[in-house]
């Protein structure tokens, strides 16, 4: 990163950053991705496609509960971290991580309590007893993805793009890392080789077990990182201050991601309280494989947040920030239209291939989602940057009023007409509010955040 006054002999540190960072990302995302296709294939052959359906609502659960009881503080986490280290101050940013993993462990247990207490009347709701049947399951997998989740982030705030994407940090509703993946993906396999067929406990049984070692191992590295992690406490460094400023930040990007999950997962609720387990299974395995279109974005949004954080912190780093954001945004656009384009002209036969010829009836959703999403890739990094640059609450106002707009829109079509209803809104909504973000962004940074290739040309120059 640049010093003060020394921006362009600091270019190349920062395309070092971004590269190195950016292939680490990138190869964690596509084992994350290649073994998320082959652990929902290995699903739909272990599971029936009713206990498939129970699965998919289970799992939309745990992210909800693992996102409430996060508390914001992951988001909340990685800017303060990297902000302080950018100003010099590495005792705070020490604070802060003290204080986020405090407030953490109160927030996952919190989180599996309510489950539990809540099981049984989701399970009347969506008609699936293993809600319930399993709550212990699933109330330890929340927990454990609290902590797992958090602890990644914390790595990211301290530039340690390599660990956060081994261990797991929260990355557009998801905290699984490559490890733990790995691991489920492995007893999965064992599974079917040995059996053939599992029930939905012994699946959830081997989740629980794989993010709790990776929380475990991922706990003793920051330990081993926080022993080195020292320095003056300058700027208000006392625990109050410091407390405050992390509840301030964290509040509104609890709202915030609340809602973006609420956009991302209320189809697959709407669905379980009104249709089928079997249309739940086949719309799941569609919105899956979405995750081809999204992963270049992913991926920068994995790297960007201590630089955007780091550079905005000093004034004169803002306009290469824009820059790099841009660059970003159009490396990350033309592999997101290949995907999509793929999505939108094979979509029965992709889904024919990895899940079966059952759930090939999910084309049509398939299809048009991957279209929602490539709006959402080519606008940029807009809502990071209005977290990472201290407009959180911007993000809060866009996220919630276009958020019930969406889910308003998707429970009025949901029953009459199911699956496309659900669609349409969910496309609908993810456009407008992209849209507002990357406007917001602009008004609020003075950055604009979507592709630009002229940045790209001007940044590979400058970096070369």
């Amino acid at each position: 990163m640049e010093a003060a006054g020394g921006g362009r002999q600091a270019l190349p540190g920062l395309a070092g950053r971004l590269l190195s960072g950016g292939a680490w990302v990138l190869a964690g995302k596509v084992f994350i991705a290649g073994s998320g296709l082959l652990s929902g294939a290995l699903l739909a052959r272990l599971l029936t496609p009713r206990e498939l359906g129970a699965y998919f609502l289970v799992y939309s659960v745990v992210l909800f509960g693992s996102m409430l009881g996060s508390l914001g503080l992951q988001g909340a986490a990685t800017r303060l971290v990297a902000h302080n280290l950018g100003l010099g101050l590495p005792g705070r940013a020490r604070f802060v991580v003290r204080i986020s993993l405090a407030l953490g462990a109160l927030g996952a247990l919190g989180a599996g309590a309510a489950y539990l207490a809540l099981c049984g009347p989701l399970a009347g709701l969506f008609g699936a007893p293993a809600l319930a049947a399993s709550g212990g399951l699933v109330a330890g997998w929340i927990a454990v993805s609290v902590v797992q989740g958090l602890v990644g982030e914390v790595f990211r705030g301290l530039g340690d793009v390599r660990l956060a994407t081994l261990l797991g940090g929260q990355v557009t509703g998801t905290v699984t890392g490559v490890l733990t993946v790995g691991l489920l993906v492995l007893g999965l396999g064992l599974l079917w080789l040995l059996r053939g067929e599992a029930d939905l406990a012994t699946v959830l049984a081997l989740a629980v077990c794989a993010g709790a070692s990776t929380t475990l191992l991922s706990g003793w590295l920051l330990g081993r990182r926080m022993s080195r992690l020292s320095g003056r406490r300058s700027g208000g460094g006392e625990l109050p201050p410091v407390f405050g400023e992390v509840v301030a930040t964290a509040w509104p990007l609890l709202v915030t991601n609340l809602v973006l999950f609420a956009l991302r997962n209320g189809d697959i609720w709407l669905l379980g309280a009104f249709g089928s387990r079997e249309e739940v299974a086949v719309y799941g395995a569609a919105t899956r494989l979405i995750s081809m279109v999204t992963m270049p974005l992913i991926v920068a949004n994995a790297v960007l947040p201590p630089v955007i954080a780091g550079m905005y912190a000093r004034e004169e780093g803002r306009e290469e920030l824009e820059r790099t954001v841009r660059a970003t945004s159009a490396v990350t656009g033309l592999p997101a239209l290949a995907a999509s384009a793929a999505c939108v002209l094979f979509a029965a036969p992709l889904l024919g291939l990895v899940y079966g010829d059952y759930y090939r009836a999910g084309a049509g959703a398939l299809a048009v989602l991957s279209l929602g999403q490539l709006v959402s890739v080519w606008t940029g990094s807009c809502g990071l940057a209005l977290q990472m640059t201290g407009h959180q609450r911007t993000m809060m106002a866009v996220s919630v009023g276009t958020g019930a707009a969406t889910l308003a829109a998707m429970f009025a079509l949901v029953v009459p007409y199911g699956v496309a209803g659900v669609v349409a809104a969910r496309v609908s909504g993810l456009v407008l509010q992209n849209l507002l973000l990357w406007l917001a962004a602009r008004y609020r940074t003075g950055m604009w955040t979507h592709a630009g290739f002229g940045a790209l040309l001007r940044s590979a120059r400058r970096w070369g």
